[in-house]
């Protein structure tokens, strides 16, 4: 063939290609042209993925939800949602919707799905219906004795080496880093009966931190375009992504599939914790490691979060705050109220405790990722037609901060404002919007929404009945990397015993 015709035919194959690539682009931007977005989310999801790695996803589509309203584009074929109600509508537990590709991550390049990657709603229920006994606690032997020893493990911890005097040196403690250690040992232990003992070394002893900050980023910002996790197994990019930050995930999948291998076969261990939970209930051996690998990330990542930024919302947005907490503690105590240490039926009897609890999820939420919904017939969300096949996601922060639910003050810490509401309609509307930081009332509720709660209502308690907390630096107090999940570092606070 000659060389004119071979160069012809090139050329011809580009234009084709380049006309499939416009016309492509342009019958994405007609999908969703009558919902209002930045200009070049309108073309392409580059736009959601710079976003994505920016570092602040979610303050970002608070400011769009100020500009566009209530539902807005952020990509040629998504949009987000800031009506609480209409996000309570789309996530009802019966409705037609159902997860998107984006869920596509929690796979972690793995043949089988986990329960946090699975977009079929049956599929997904006949997971869950298995998964449940173990993460409610009702198959797992001393939950609560295993978040009390814990705990004590991290008031050891304080008074070996971070306590500072009154009149002495200070040394400096990062609550970030502590609150993590905590709620690791605490999920290792749950989830296959061995503590990792990060407290007791004061370390990240499997990796687990470092791989979070090193690979959340990323793997968020990819699920933006689902079919690029495939790149992740080309050698090229094994051989760029951070290897001191992978060696942790290594680590934590070579442990999960030793606990999960010694649960099966002829001389397989029996045991009354998570997994052997998940092994009891039908679990199958290739999804039972992986499951144990997710709740040991999810479950640990989460929960520090809600425990570092709500110390901290007590300490710089609302010292009163935290002196009446501190003295709600202190009366129980005198009046023999609470044990030592307390109990989760007492905290619930601790009014001011559970409001901040309820207002530091509120606030500044764990989980913020876009966590979209597709339905597969058009539906009509905010007064808008939307296309099927359509990724809707939510607005965590303006949803939780919306005004009409919570007040003009919304964005404020305020735990009076779950105290002082007599109305028991309104009250009632606060919390099923608060609780959506858990999915409740969805299918896709957050499996591990009891151990979570059981740590707050203790960490906070036995901390402030011992310890006065302040920040080191009250002007740069800590710093963040907002992707989906929130994460914190470098959280530093001057710690002092009671008197």
């Amino acid at each position: 063939m000659a060389a004119s015709t071979l160069a012809a035919l090139g050329l011809a194959g580009t234009c084709l290609l380049f006309t499939y690539v416009l016309l492509s682009l342009v019958a994405g931007r007609r999908r969703l042209q009558h919902i209002p977005g930045p200009a070049w989310a309108e073309w392409t999801p580059l736009w959601l993925v710079r976003r994505q790695l920016g570092g602040r996803i979610s303050r970002d589509l608070a400011a769009l939800s100020k500009k566009y309203g209530s539902i807005y584009r952020i990509a040629p074929n998504w949009v987000v949602v800031s009506d609480p109600a209409e996000v309570r509508r789309v996530w009802a537990a019966r409705g037609p919707w159902h997860r998107g590709e984006w869920y596509g991550m929690f796979k972690f390049n793995q043949p089988v799905h986990t329960i946090m990657s699975l977009t079929d709603n049956a599929a997904h229920g006949a997971l869950r219906a298995k998964l449940v006994p173990g993460y409610s606690g009702r198959d797992v032997d001393n939950l609560h004795a295993v978040v009390d020893r814990r705990i004590a493990d991290l008031i050891a911890l304080i008074e070996r080496n971070y306590l500072s005097a009154r009149s002495g040196p200070l040394r400096p403690m990062d609550l970030a880093q502590k609150s993590q250690f905590l709620t690791l040992d605490i999920i290792s232990e749950l989830a296959v009966g061995q503590c990792f003992e990060c407290l007791a070394h004061d370390t990240d002893t499997y990796g687990q931190i470092a791989f979070v900050t090193g690979s959340v980023p990323l793997m968020v910002a990819m699920a933006v375009v689902p079919r690029s996790f495939g790149l992740l197994q080309h050698p090229v990019v094994q051989a760029v992504l951070p290897q001191d930050k992978m060696a942790g995930v290594m680590r934590m999948m070579a442990l999960a599939q030793a606990k999960a291998a010694e649960r099966f076969g002829p001389s397989k261990k029996v045991a009354r914790d998570m997994l052997g939970s998940f092994v009891a209930h039908g679990v199958s051996p290739a999804s039972a490691w992986l499951e144990t690998f997710g709740q040991i990330g999810a479950g640990s990542d989460t929960t520090a979060t809600a425990i570092r930024m709500t110390l901290f919302l007590l300490l710089a947005g609302s010292p009163a705050s935290y002196a009446a907490l501190q003295r709600e503690i202190d009366e129980a105590v005198r009046d023999g109220r609470v044990s030592g240490p307390i109990t989760d039926d007492e905290a619930r009897q601790l009014p001011y405790l559970q409001a901040v609890i309820r207002e530091g999820l509120r606030v500044w939420p764990p989980v913020a990722g876009l966590m979209p919904k597709v339905c597969d017939t058009e539906q009509v969300v905010c007064g808008k037609r939307i296309p099927a096949g359509t990724n809707v996601c939510w607005d965590a922060i303006s949803v939780l901060h919306d005004k009409y639910v919570f007040g003009d003050d919304a964005h404020c810490f305020r735990p009076e404002r779950w105290l002082d509401e007599e109305d028991a309609d309104k009250r009632r509307a606060m919390e099923q919007v608060q609780m959506l930081c858990f999915g409740t009332s969805s299918r896709w509720e957050c499996l591990g929404k009891a151990i979570a709660l059981i740590e707050l209502n203790k960490i906070f308690v036995e901390l402030l009945r011992r310890f006065d907390f302040s920040l080191v630096d009250p002007l740069k107090p800590f710093t963040t990397y907002d992707a989906s999940l929130s994460i914190q570092s470098d959280l530093w606070v001057r710690v002092q015993a009671r008197t």
